[in-house]
């Protein structure tokens, strides 16, 4: 179901692919600048050096995807990209297996973490298995999401698989500027 084109046994993110998408590489290469432009921003609290946006998209393996890009950057480059497709949990945990699996084949991994996350018990019962593989200049998670249906109905979220690539300046930039 879910296809990841890397090189062989490659061992940096940029060579981690999503539909083709792979981190610095420049948005515009798969979606007009308009549409990226008109798309609603996600800002963080404490710094405005990154932004996220989201695309709802309608192909085979995915039903959003979401991307952090630079403030000011004309060329719109890729620093984070995530792929989400709605399903149930435990098909969820299935298939993030078999993902992690793919991808331990095709990239070199320097380290792996998989925890299980309760989003600080801010969403009632709801919690996340994740898996973290750090790879050169970056790292690679995947998660299945498990929403506590009474949150899920007043939020209208639905259990998720998502695949996410981040870069490494990115992610230090998330735990040192974003929220401190």
């Amino acid at each position: 179901m879910f296809s990841f084109q890397t090189l062989a046994k490659a061992d940096d993110i940029k060579d981690f692919e999503i539909e083709g998408m792979s981190i610095g590489d420049s948005l515009l290469d798969f979606y007009d600048e308009e549409k990226i432009k008109n798309l609603e921003k996600i800002d963080y609290p404490n710094s405005d050096k990154f932004y996220g946006i989201w695309l709802n998209t309608s192909t085979d393996k995915y039903d959003s995807y979401g991307f952090s890009l630079k403030k000011n950057d004309n060329k719109f480059t890729i620093y984070q990209l995530k792929g989400s497709v709605r399903m149930n949990f435990d098909k969820c945990m299935n298939i993030k297996k078999d993902i992690k699996k793919e991808i331990q084949e095709s990239l070199q991994i320097s380290s792996e973490q998989n925890y299980k996350s309760d989003y600080q018990n801010n969403l009632g019962e709801s919690y996340s298995e994740v898996t973290d593989l750090v790879v050169e200049n970056g790292s690679i998670r995947i998660w299945c999401e498990n929403f506590d249906k009474n949150f899920e109905k007043s939020k209208y979220w639905t259990e998720a698989l998502n695949v996410d690539a981040s870069s490494e300046e990115y992610l230090n930039w998330l735990d040192n500027e974003a929220y401190k």
